[in-house]
């Protein structure tokens, strides 16, 4: 289907869903990409880099495993996984069908490294004592002592051994049993990660200073990369000769001395898989948030409570001969482990403690699964191992089911919610069905509704009641042949109308005009036709884009306001007015769009009155209209000029006048001799303030048998004139 089409019918859908939907206030909450969809929870279900949802292959737990700590993975030469534990010292061997055994016991409390060696002998490092162990057939001897508290990891380049200690921070080189040297001791308190590129060379990463190192077959060693991250949290050769590797912070410091990525031990009372399983499947109830606990001295120290933050990760791209690339940043999750997929050009990212597993290529990255665990601590092939509930998934093909969650969507404000229709396809074999919820708190608890019922439909309403914050999910199943996708999914809302808002309504001073002039134009002003539905006229201009002009015009009065709408609705407004002496309303002006208007008061008389605006949204919301009214306070309209008389009393040789209003203040007076410029007269008390002034102007003898003019204005730009005959 086209994607014009497509649009076209969705809108349509939304209508249909609800005649109070209009199609100008609908919003439409798409998602279509990988980073819309990453931001959800998948369970099974896989987000792609290109953007679709899409099943995941199975991930089977394994059961048996009941270890407080999984510090390393790897596989052997017949595709067991081999797990390095804590804290009773096992390594363990788990058969592709899921059989857990203990291939051996060591005197260390933690087994903290794991490598297959070249004779496919099993090597594991141990904390504390920093001793190597080489065990065959179940049995460990004592392969190699390093002197340092911590062995971190193992790493095989031909038939030598390097091992990354902590305390100090060192790489050993070991040529054989008992036989080894000390090839290089770092500032940093711990050498982390190692690991073997497709040369031959070692790469190395610290905890402490962030430092990326490079050994080549000569023994020399260089520093790649100084990281702003505190330390290097993993690297993932790929046999093409890219190299990928992670490096991480944390805000809050760990405490003891061991680095950020260090497992977290299982807490002691640890909730069984099966029963997170069947809580999950209850929908009349919401599943408890899952947090992070973390002991002393263990990956990613405790969180500052509130919203999640404290960690932060990036993943870089270094080829050969060129300068590194960061390819992905996260300021919530911490990478725990890399594995090179060469076949797609990317990186599998291990992440906690959000339980992500992160698919991280050249051009963008998606979100590959969700654990419940939270820590996804290490790759070992087509297995996976997990922390804060210890864990081992196998990955497998076959019959499977998934889940995908979507991130919360916050509305704004409470909403109703119109039409679902998601673009894919669901090959014979395969089912999709979708699932809605929402609430008003912005995480989901039991406040919420319950999940609706699922519907196969590719174009549905949503059914979940009116509210602020929404979510969607789908669960896909295969028969293993084929698997469904998901491309694009929509949900139309409007949020629910709320009431207009005016902030301010004020009255300019009298004879201040504002008017939009497309060409600038002139200061004077001709009235249109009186108002057939009432007694005002008005000032009439082709509408413009430029902003209003402030002029002068006699008799009129502007009204201007500052009105908002918080759904952005467009406002129509009505004015009204009364005389302060009555409660009735009468119309001024009606459906005007501008937030200002500026009329003619002559045909009021003069008095105080008051002006009542109303906004209303009606246009956009017809069955559902809100409005917001406020008034002025008393508006003084004064269309009468003052009054000039002239004193007797004057001293000889001065003519004095008083100039007296009854509604405004006498403003400024002036008088001319002979039709010559005006000059300005300031009253005898020296403010013009009061409703009666006096002047005095002092006669020239030249001006004998000359004509005196005199003009005076009053605050409501009425203007009075008179002539006195100069004998």
């Amino acid at each position: 289907m086209s994607c014009p089409r497509f649009l076209a019918l969705f809108v349509g859908g939304v209508l249909a869903s609800s005649a109070a939907l209009q199609a100008s206030a609908t919003k439409i909450w798409v998602s279509d990409s990988a980073s819309d969809f990453s931001g959800g929870e998948a369970r099974g279900v896989a987000v792609e880099t290109e953007g679709a949802l899409r099943l995941s292959r199975e991930a089977r737990r394994v059961e048996g495993i009941s270890e407080a700590s999984v510090f390393a993975a790897t596989h052997d030469r017949e595709g067991a996984v081999l797990l390095a534990t804590g804290d009773s010292g096992r390594v363990l061997k788990i058969s592709p069908s899921g059989k857990v055994e203990t291939l051996a016991t060591l005197p260390e409390k933690e087994v903290t490294a794991l490598a297959v060696g070249p004779d496919s002998a099993t090597y594991a490092g141990t904390s504390p004592g920093g001793k190597v162990y080489r065990i065959e057939g179940g049995k460990p001897e004592v392969y190699y002592s390093t002197k340092a508290q911590y062995v971190w990891a193992l790493a095989f380049s031909g038939s030598t051994l390097y091992v990354a200690t902590g305390l100090p921070g060192e790489i050993h080189r070991v040529t054989s049993a008992g036989h080894g040297d000390r090839l290089h001791q770092t500032a940093d308190a711990h050498v982390r990660r190692l690991a073997v590129d497709s040369s031959g060379r070692i790469w190395a990463g610290t905890s402490g200073s962030g430092l990326l190192l490079r050994i080549d077959k000569s023994g020399a060693v260089s520093t790649l990369y100084d990281s702003a991250k505190s330390e290097i949290t993993a690297i993932a050769p790929e046999s093409s000769g890219r190299v990928w590797v992670a490096a991480g912070s944390a805000d809050v410091a760990a405490g003891g001395s061991e680095p950020i990525s260090s497992p977290s031990p299982s807490p002691a009372n640890k909730q069984s898989h099966s029963t997170v399983a069947k809580e999950d499947e209850d929908n009349s109830k919401e599943k408890a948030e899952v947090t992070v606990t973390v002991g002393p001295a263990r990956l990613a120290p405790s969180r500052p409570t509130g919203k999640q933050g404290g960690y932060s990760s990036e993943v870089l791209v270094f080829d050969e001969g060129e300068p590194p690339r960061t390819v992905w940043t996260s300021s919530d999750d911490l990478v725990l482990d890399l594995e090179a997929d060469s076949a797609r050009g990317s990186v599998l990212a291990a992440t906690g403690p959000n339980g992500k597993l992160y698919r991280i290529g050249i051009r963008g990255w998606s979100l590959e699964r969700t654990f419940d665990e939270k820590q996804v601590s290490a790759f070992a092939g087509e297995a996976v191992a997990t922390n804060s509930a210890t864990g081992l998934y196998l990955i497998s093909g076959g019959p499977r089911s998934g889940e995908y969650v979507s991130a919360v969507k916050d509305t704004g404000r409470t909403s109703r919610f119109g039409a679902f229709r998601w673009e894919g396809t669901a090959p014979k074999g395969t089912e999709v069905s979708f699932s809605f919820r929402s609430g008003e708190s912005a995480t989901p608890d039991l406040t919420w509704s319950p999940w609706s019922a699922p519907t196969s439909s590719t174009s549905t309403s949503v059914s979940a009641p009116p509210g602020r914050y929404v979510q969607w999910k789908v669960k896909m199943a295969s028969d293993g042949t084929q698997s469904p996708v998901a491309r694009r999914v929509e949900l139309g809302y409007r949020n629910r109308n709320t009431f207009p808002n005016i902030e301010a309504l004020t009255a300019l001073a009298p004879a201040e005009v504002l008017a939009r002039s497309a060409s600038g134009g002139s200061n004077v002003f001709e009235t249109s036709a009186p108002d057939e539905k009432g007694i005002f006229t008005s000032l009439e201009e082709p509408k413009s884009e430029s902003p209003p002009r402030r002029v002068f015009r006699k008799g009129y009065r502007t009204l201007t306001w500052k009105a908002t709408d918080p759904d952005g609705d467009a406002l129509v407004y009505d004015l009204e007015f009364r005389p302060a002496s009555s409660e009735k309303w009468l119309p001024l002006k009606k459906a005007l769009r501008e937030n200002f208007y500026s009329f003619d008061t002559t045909s009021l008389p003069d008095g105080d009155y008051l002006f009542r605006l109303t906004a209303s949204d009606a246009e956009i919301n017809p069955e559902d209209p809100k409005t917001a009214t406020r008034e002025t306070s008393p508006v003084r309209v004064d269309n009468t000029p003052p009054i000039i008389r002239r004193l007797a009393s004057a001293p000889s040789g001065t003519l004095e006048f008083e100039a007296a209003d009854a509604a405004s203040p006498i403003l400024e007076a002036e008088y001319s001799v002979d039709a010559r410029e005006w000059t300005r007269l300031e009253p005898k008390n020296g403010l013009s303030d009061s409703l009666t002034e006096t002047y005095s102007i002092r006669m020239d003898p030249k001006w004998r048998g000359g004509f005196l003019l005199v003009r005076v204005t009053d605050a409501a730009r009425n203007v009075a004139a008179a002539s006195f005959p100069l004998q």
